[in-house]
């Protein structure tokens, strides 16, 4: 959140209700944004508590038998692994998106007149990051869809650890409730938060894109200076990590209970791939109009600049009849070929600032858990040939 000093502190994940709670219960760093051990205490509370009253039940009821949540790796994923990995990545989610923001005053992008519109934008995601209003509503959307989805879940399933299915009647066992009521609120209303700071980030960013910006057209990353934008995606890529591997033990539970065809599967996880390209580099092309101005621009301007040299040079060494020795000690053949490297330079100004390694952070970070999908449908033999044949 943004403090009170010379140059405010920006940050779209510090702050809020939730922290506050966090920071009361000692599960905060330095920096006031939960730490390793504090991000396991909450995910082991959200694992052991259905664990231990489920062991419980099934001691004071010879009827029930909750051994399967031990092997039931949705469980694992969303309990244990994703609600760790969405409040241990915080820390550097907060240091990168800070340096991002940072970046914009230090290389010098914005003009003098920008530079009141910059900060009131970075105070108003400030503070709907950060607002009690909007974690209200998130909390109270996620237990409201927990409540009343948990019996539905229970009917597509069937009898499991979280209850009993009988003759069209649910019935939750106590592990059932814990995870109604809390463990499944707590992960939905993380995820939530996350795409809630995606969100705000878009907003931001897009206000930004608006601004009078001193993109420049020669800047070695082809984008106008905006090149250190595609550092953002690895903010989120832990993120998207967690719910690749919550989605991949759900649908591997899926192809347990009912038989899907590979191209289904493969189906699926294209489908998977391009909603999470979509959402984490989607943001990013608020950029495209003031970069096509910037290259349209440009190409006028230094294409001019081009044409009046070489038509000066054309009429000096061409109409002129000058010979080929007079030319050698001459500076200009190097100025001409100076002019058509800085033509090419603007033709390649790119629209979208976004490079190849964020987009394979991206990749890995939605596919690697995928593997274990494949895996659950191709042997490990057939897996190795298509790979052998496909890339060599």
């Amino acid at each position: 959140m943004i403090t009170k000093s010379a140059q405010p502190r920006f940050s779209l994940v510090a702050g809020g209700p939730f922290h506050q709670l966090l920071n009361i219960l000692k599960l905060t760093g330095e920096n006031r944004l939960p730490s390793k051990s504090g991000a396991f205490v909450l995910a082991l509370l959200a694992w052991s508590l259905p664990a231990l009253l489920l062991i419980i039940q099934t001691l004071a009821d010879d009827t029930y038998s909750g051994r399967d949540f031990f092997s039931d790796w949705t469980v694992h994923t969303r309990y244990l692994l994703a609600i760790w990995m969405m409040l241990a990545i915080e820390p550097y989610a907060d240091k990168r998106l800070n340096a991002l923001v940072q970046h914009f005053r230090t290389a010098k992008l914005l003009p003098g007149s920008s530079h009141a519109a910059f900060e009131s934008a970075l105070r108003a995601a400030d503070r709907r990051s950060a607002s009690t209003f909007s974690e209200a509503v998130i909390l109270l959307s996620v237990i409201v869809w927990s409540v009343y989805t948990a019996h539905v879940s229970l009917a597509l399933t069937g009898t499991g650890w979280d209850g009993v299915l009988s003759g069209g009647e649910s019935s939750l066992s106590w592990a059932g409730e814990a995870a109604r009521f809390f463990s499944t609120p707590l992960f939905l209303f993380l995820v939530m938060r996350w795409f809630w700071r995606l969100l705000v980030w878009t907003l931001l960013l897009h206000r930004i894109a608006r601004l009078p910006l001193q993109l420049t057209p020669l800047h070695p990353d082809r984008l106008g200076g905006l090149g250190f934008l595609s550092i953002y995606p690895s903010v989120f890529s832990g993120f998207l990590f967690a719910l690749s591997c919550v989605v991949a033990a759900a649908m591997i539970k899926d192809l347990g209970m009912e038989e899907r065809t590979m191209e289904t599967v493969w189906l699926a996880l294209g489908g998977w791939f391009l909603v999470s390209m979509a959402l984490f580099i989607g943001p990013l092309l608020v950029f495209v109009r003031p970069l096509y101005v910037l290259r349209e621009k440009s190409l006028l301007e230094y294409g001019r600049l081009a044409s009046q040299h070489h038509v000066a040079f054309h009429r000096k060494w061409i109409d002129a009849n000058h010979s080929g020795e007079e030319l050698a000690g001459s500076d200009e053949p190097s100025a001409a070929a100076d002019l058509n490297a800085t033509v090419e330079i603007v033709q390649q100004i790119r629209f979208i600032p976004v490079d190849m390694p964020a987009v394979i952070q991206l990749l890995a970070a939605a596919g690697i858990p995928m593997l274990a999908v494949v895996a659950s449908k191709v042997s490990f033999g057939e897996l190795l040939k298509w790979f052998l044949g496909t890339f060599l």
